[in-house]
C-alpha cells in the first residue's frame, strides 16, 4: 500500500472515530432514550475500523519489505546500464548480462505496482531496455557519452520514484567532511 493510500485511510478512521464522538455526545446530551443501543453498537464502531486501519498497516509493511527486497538488484541493474558504454568493445555476453537484469527489474515492478492508463511509475526503465535494444545486432551504441547520459537520467527517474516510497528517515545530523568547519 502506497503512503497516499495509508494516508486516506488514516484519515478515514479518524474521521469515523470523530464522527462517533460527536454522535456519542449528542446521544449523551439530547437523546438519552438511545443511550443502550449506541452502547452496544459500541464495538462495532471502534473494531471496524480499527481493523481496517490494521490491515492498512499490514499491507504498507508488506509493500515496503518487497521494494526493499528488490532494491539492490534494481540497483545493480541501474549501475550496469550506466557503465555498459563505458565498455570498449561490450561482447554478446555483457549485453546479455544487462538485458536480462533490465527485464528482471521491469517485471519486478511490474509485480509492485499497477498498471496505470497502459504505463507502470517507472517507464524510464522500459525506455533504458528499448535503447538497449536499439543495439541488440552491434552491441555498441553509436554516441556512448550520449546514451550514457540518457540512460544516467532515465535511471535516475526511476530511482527517485521508487525511493519517494520508502519511509525514510530525516537525519538529525550530518556528516559531511566538506561541510565541516575548523
Amino acid at each position: 500500500m502506497k503512503k497516499k493510500n495509508l494516508s486516506l485511510l488514516l484519515l478515514f478512521v479518524v474521521i469515523v472515530y470523530a464522527i462517533s464522538i460527536i454522535i456519542s455526545l449528542l446521544i449523551y446530551l439530547y437523546f438519552q432514550d438511545f443511550i443502550e443501543v449506541y452502547l452496544s453498537l459500541i464495538p462495532f464502531i471502534v473494531a471496524i475500523p480499527a481493523a481496517l486501519l490494521s490491515r492498512g498497516f499490514q499491507k504498507r509493511a508488506s509493500y515496503i519489505k518487497s521494494l526493499q527486497e528488490i532494491w539492490p538488484s534494481l540497483v545493480k541493474t541501474g549501475r550496469k546500464a550506466i557503465e555498459y558504454p563505458y565498455i570498449k568493445n561490450p561482447t554478446a555476453d555483457h549485453f546479455r548480462d544487462v538485458m536480462l537484469l533490465l527485464a528482471v527489474s521491469i517485471d519486478h515492478l511490474r509485480m509492485l505496482f499497477k498498471n496505470v492508463a497502459g504505463f507502470y511509475p517507472v517507464e524510464s526503465l522500459k525506455t533504458i531496455y528499448e535503447e538497449f535494444d536499439k543495439i541488440r545486432d552491434t552491441y555498441q551504441f553509436k554516441n556512448p557519452d550520449k546514451a550514457r547520459n540518457r540512460i544516467s537520467a532515465l535511471w535516475h527517474q526511476a530511482r527517485d520514484a521508487i525511493l519517494v516510497e520508502f519511509d525514510r528517515v530525516i537525519p538529525t545530523r550530518y556528516i559531511a567532511p566538506e561541510l565541516e568547519i575548523d
